[in-house]
């Protein structure tokens, strides 16, 4: 549960500084860039240490999984972009959000994971926190919208976060910290592609807020992973995306004065319960666990 915990304090502390830097970068891919250069100096650390204590066995399934990561990844945040152009940023960002139902589904059809009615009311009760704090009421014109860049969207991101378990179950959880590194690695060079066509010159602004993003970026997926191996997928998923949102809305009202509609704070009160259901679950577990003892 505390792998949890932290993986969701950096994913929220992810998008606040994302949030701060909007004052000081200008550019769209150079804060990208170093974000990741960051993430992969610090796999690096990890990884230089992780491999003397491994046989390397799974070496060629972790390289595989890491650059199929690296794809969906970048390829997401590129997915993102294109959709806030077409069709704005409240239909890109609750597409983008949902992406967790891929995630939980890919628990249920391919790991064989099966959710009781505590878990399943958690997934529901997710869904509904996430439609309530993006989508506003007489905002959407869906006639208008791309729908295959959504669909695309809500695949890519929901892929990119499955792959955290895929890697966890036929991967080799002595290179975890190298499947990550080299994840963002491939996404690091597409940045740094991206930079080169752009002529983008990065500022000392877009090198500091890619410091302040990269290090919880690196270890909320690290977090993550772990999490994995302890909470089953079809409730960490929908607990790691909402309990993030849920601390960015109040970071938003906090620290950046937003002002949030009564509709968005109605959606907090799920993120909540949902919160609850995962607790009750893992006490419900340890308690079983020490029967069996």
């Amino acid at each position: 549960m505390i792998y949890l915990i932290l993986a969701i304090l950096c994913s929220a502390g992810v998008s606040i500084f994302m949030r701060a830097s909007e004052k000081y970068c200008q550019g769209h891919y150079g804060i990208l860039l170093m974000n990741y250069v960051v993430c992969v100096l610090a796999g690096l650390i990890l990884t230089g240490r992780g491999l003397t204590q491994t046989d390397g066995k799974g070496m060629p399934v972790t390289i595989v999984f890491g650059v199929v990561t690296g794809l969906l990844y970048c390829g997401s945040f590129i997915l993102l972009q294109w959709n806030v152009r077409k069709n704005g940023v409240i239909l890109s960002s609750t597409f983008m959000k949902l992406g967790v139902i891929v995630p939980a589904v890919l628990a249920v059809v391919w790991f064989g994971e099966r959710p009781g009615w505590n878990q399943g009311l958690g997934f529901i009760l997710a869904i509904t926190a996430i439609l309530m704090i993006h989508l506003e009421k007489g905002k959407i014109r869906t006639e208008k919208a791309y729908t295959i860049g959504l669909l695309l969207l809500l695949l890519g991101g929901g892929l990119g976060d499955s792959m955290a378990k895929f890697y966890d179950v036929y991967g080799n959880p002595g290179l975890g910290s190298f499947f990550l590194m080299l994840s963002f690695l491939v996404s690091g060079i597409i940045s740094g592609i991206l930079v080169f066509r752009g002529r983008e010159k990065i500022t000392k602004y877009e090198v500091l807020f890619g410091v302040l993003i990269g290090i919880p970026n690196y270890f909320s997926a690290r977090f993550l992973l772990w999490a994995l191996a302890d909470i089953p997928a079809v409730i960490t998923y929908p607990t790691y995306s909402i309990a993030a949102m849920a601390l960015i809305g109040a970071a938003g009202v906090l620290m950046f004065r937003e002002k949030l509609t009564k509709r968005q704070w109605g959606g907090i009160s799920p993120c909540d319960s949902c919160c609850r259901v995962v607790k009750y679950v893992e006490n419900r577990k340890c308690r079983t666990e020490s029967l069996r003892c």
